[in-house]
């Protein structure tokens, strides 16, 4: 029977597959090599044919879910190759299951296949048996060295050695963490800014608002520079929670004493992480209401030394009491600033309750949103004389483009008069570009001129939504109206402010609430 070959090479990584003269050129080669061996000692009706190559680039062999494994198979079946050889059993399968199902699928079409590293030949009894034995052998092998890999990483922990892969704050230099300054500086500011605002995602925001990015590399396998992303919550979070930061490494729930440098403070990481496990169980379970919520969080400031009051707990008698309290006064005590605290609850209610009275005078919001386009009646007033001043040059050079076209017409030629009509033409045209930027502007003032009627209207469906919406709704609607709340003993003052409406959190361009209510989102006032 005429021997027809399919030629079966197989690589795990793509990097191995891109290597010129790699471990996938390097197999086929030794395939071919073989056949033209064999040739080389048989007669020409026995000589064996390579019918086609199946190249399988960057695929593991944990499976069969390989696309040139697959298309081989299918030649079998249609009987174009009767023979499968390849250089070592695991390339064509690692798997005990796996090459059970193959041998099935081979004796079923009658194809043999050859392993050239085991010297295995399926046309024999005794080479099937070998065979199966040796994936058995090759299992084991497999499993020990998994044992190996786990014990090593084990020993690396218990030394204080990295066993993971980038980390911003570090460079990876020979699996060992090398400070990066730059980097570290980032990293304690997203610390100290959590603490400021209290909130995961305002510290997201923040950051990428500011044109922070994630850690920027390049991949040891591919060469190609990866990270320099936009910041997200679990980004964030992992990196708030990361233990490599005060000089220690993690394996399997056990902490180890690094041998890298710490970056940040212990006490800096641990009033981060006592405020993420305090938060943990809202972020978990938004409808959970055994805590409380903190309608107003990233939004209060001191009114003393200026920083944000982050959200805090303290335990009495009947239980946990939230309040308020200065992020300065928090890290660095009276000294630092000795503004009190606020109670929470009530404070939340009296600024919930002055958005609603806000709301119903009228005669203040009027005169609230004059203040307000005062300033911007004065800028546009300022555009309307700059576009004056270029109508008024325009106007002679158009004048002067006339008189020489009509010179032109009537035969009047010469090169000076040629130069200066594209002399003219060219300031003409710079001139109308400049009006025509001079209008967008004009449009985009007029865009921040508030309407007070328009203003009464959002305020009153504000005070109708509140009044049935649940604290996380609240949470997530206040700060659509409100910039900033700055808090002191004697005086509490709110600043509105004018918020693009984001992507996602609207249904047909309101904010629906589980009280049926919705708020219309509008340019609100600057202060």
């Amino acid at each position: 029977m005429k021997k027809l070959c399919g030629l079966y090479a197989r690589v795990s990584t793509e990097r191995q597959a891109e290597i010129k003269d790699g471990s996938l050129d390097t197999q086929i080669s030794r395939l071919k090599n073989y056949i033209a061996y064999r040739n080389s000692h048989v007669e020409n009706d026995e000589k064996w044919e390579i019918f086609d190559v199946y190249r399988e680039e960057g695929r593991s062999g944990k499976d069969t879910n390989r696309p040139e494994l697959q298309r081989l198979l299918s030649d079998i079946k249609d009987g174009k190759i009767n023979t499968v050889i390849f250089t070592k059993l695991d390339r064509i399968t690692r798997s005990i299951i796996d090459f059970d199902n193959l041998t099935k699928t081979f004796k079923q079409y009658h194809a043999e296949f050859v392993s050239l590293e085991e010297n295995f030949d399926t046309s024999t009894p005794i080479g099937e048996a070998m065979l199966e034995i040796s994936l058995v052998f090759a299992k084991l092998e497999r499993q020990t060295t998994s044992k190996r890999t786990r014990d090593k990483m084990q020993w690396r922990a218990e030394q204080g050695l990295w066993n993971g892969g980038q980390i911003l704050g570090y460079d990876l230099i020979d699996k060992k963490l090398i400070v990066n300054h730059k980097e570290a500086r980032l990293v304690k500011l997203m610390f100290e800014k959590y603490l400021e605002l209290g909130s995961v995602l305002q510290v997201v925001e923040w950051l990428n608002s500011h044109g922070y990015r994630t850690k920027e590399y390049v991949s040891r396998r591919k060469g190609i520079k990866r990270g320099a992303n936009r910041f997200f919550n679990a980004y964030v979070c992992q990196k708030l929670t990361s233990r490599a930061y005060i000089g220690e490494v993690t394996h399997k729930g056990e902490i180890h004493k690094g041998q890298h440098k710490p970056i940040i403070d212990k006490k800096l990481w641990n009033e981060a992480n006592r405020l993420l496990k305090l938060h943990a169980p809202l972020r978990k379970n938004p409808k959970r209401e055994t805590k409380h919520i903190f309608v107003l969080q990233g939004l209060v400031k001191c009114g003393k030394c200026g920083n944000y009051m982050t959200s805090k707990y303290s335990t009495g008698r009947n239980g946990l009491h939230p309040y308020y309290q200065c992020t300065r006064n928090a890290h660095g005590g009276k000294d630092a600033c000795n503004m009190k605290y606020v109670p929470a609850k009530e404070f939340e209610k009296t600024i919930l309750k002055k958005l609603k009275d806000m709301s119903q005078d009228k005669k203040r919001l009027q005169k609230i949103v004059k203040g307000a386009n005062k300033s911007i009646e004065s800028a546009l007033l300022s555009l309307k004389q700059d576009r004056k001043i270029q109508e008024n040059k325009l106007k002679p050079i158009t004048d002067s483009i006339k008189n020489i076209l009509d010179a032109l017409s009537k035969g009047i030629k010469n090169k000076s008069v040629s130069e200066k009509l594209s002399e003219l033409e060219l300031q003409k045209d710079q001139i109308e570009k400049d009006i025509q930027n001079i209008d967008f502007e004009m449009d985009q003032v007029k865009q921040q001129i508030l309407n007070a009627k328009v203003m009464h209207e959002s305020l009153t469906r504000f005070s109708q939504v509140y009044e049935v919406a649940t604290p996380l709704e609240l949470k997530d609607l206040v700060p659509r109206f409100v910039e900033k709340i700055t808090w002191k003993p004697t005086e509490i003052e709110i600043a509105l402010f004018d918020q693009e409406v984001q992507r996602g959190q609207l249904e047909n361009g309101n904010v629906t609430t589980k009280g049926g209510g919705a708020l219309p989102l509008v340019n609100w006032l600057p202060r």
